[in-house]
C-alpha cells in the first residue's frame, strides 16, 4: 500500500465511523439523505445586503432521493453510484460520491435481483418494462433483518467518552447508529448488546468494561447535580 492508497483508507475510516455505509448493488431501490444548504453568507459581491444582513451561519437540512441504483463505478475513496428515478414522467439521474460530505445517510429500500452490473438499458424503458423484481434469497433476507441502528433520541448528545473503553473513534461509531445518550447504553438489552457487539467488532468490550454500570453512575451524578440547581 502506497501512502496515496493509505491515506485514502484513513479518510474512509473516518467517515465510515460518523455514518454507516449499507451493502448495496445496482438493481436495488436507495433512498440517499443529500444534505442541502438553506441560510449561508450573504453574497460577498452584493455589499448593501451583506453589510445590513451581517455573516450568517451556514444551516442544512435532510432532503431525500429515491430511485434505482443502476451502476457503481470506481474504487477506494472515489468510489460513486448512480441513481434514477421518474420525476413528473422524466428520468431524473444523480451521481452520488459514496464518501461525500453531502450524503447523509444511504438507506436501502428494496433489493433487486438483475444480471447485470450496469442497467442503462433502463434508460430506454417505462412503466412495466421498467421494473425490477425483489429478492427474496437468503442473502437478502439475511441483509434486510441486519442490525441497522437505534431510533435517534430527542435531546442533546452526552459525551460517551467518559465511559470507560469508548474512545472518539468508538464515540462517532456510536452516533453512526444513533445512540448518542447515557440512557440508551444503560437501558441496553441482551438483543441490543448482541446487535451492538457485533455490528461495532467490539469482542464482548461493552460487558467487560462495564459500559451499563458507568451509564447509570452517571445519569445519577447528572440529576444530582440538577437538582441543587433547580432548588
Amino acid at each position: 500500500m502506497n501512502l496515496i492508497q493509505q491515506i485514502e483508507a484513513e479518510q474512509i475510516a473516518k467517515i465510515t465511523s460518523q455514518r454507516r455505509i449499507p451493502e448495496f448493488q445496482p438493481g436495488d431501490t436507495l433512498k440517499v439523505m443529500v444534505r442541502v444548504q438553506e441560510v449561508g453568507d450573504a453574497d460577498p459581491k452584493d455589499k448593501k445586503k451583506a453589510k445590513k444582513d451581517g455573516p450568517k451561519a451556514a444551516t442544512y437540512r435532510l432532503q431525500a432521493y429515491e430511485g434505482v441504483c443502476i451502476s457503481r463505478s470506481g474504487a477506494g475513496f472515489n468510489e460513486s453510484f448512480t441513481v434514477r428515478k421518474i420525476s413528473y414522467g422524466e428520468g431524473v439521474e444523480r451521481v452520488f460520491p459514496i464518501y461525500s460530505p453531502m450524503v447523509g445517510e444511504i438507506e436501502v429500500v428494496r433489493r433487486g435481483k438483475v444480471r447485470r452490473a450496469k442497467l442503462y438499458y433502463l434508460r430506454g424503458r417505462r412503466g412495466k418494462a421498467a421494473r425490477i423484481f425483489e429478492r427474496t434469497d437468503i442473502r437478502a433476507k439475511k441483509l434486510n433483518a441486519a442490525f441497522k441502528g437505534f431510533k435517534r433520541p430527542k435531546g442533546l448528545a452526552d459525551d460517551l467518552t467518559k465511559i470507560i473503553g469508548i474512545s472518539p473513534v468508538l464515540a462517532g461509531k456510536l452516533s453512526a447508529i444513533n445512540c448518542i445518550q447515557y440512557a440508551q447504553i444503560a437501558n441496553f438489552s441482551d438483543v441490543d448488546l448482541a446487535n451492538v457487539d457485533e455490528l461495532l467488532d467490539l469482542k464482548g468490550a461493552i460487558e467487560k468494561d462495564g459500559w451499563i454500570n458507568k451509564a447509570r453512575t452517571l445519569i445519577t451524578e447528572a440529576e444530582a447535580a440538577a437538582e441543587p440547581a433547580q432548588a
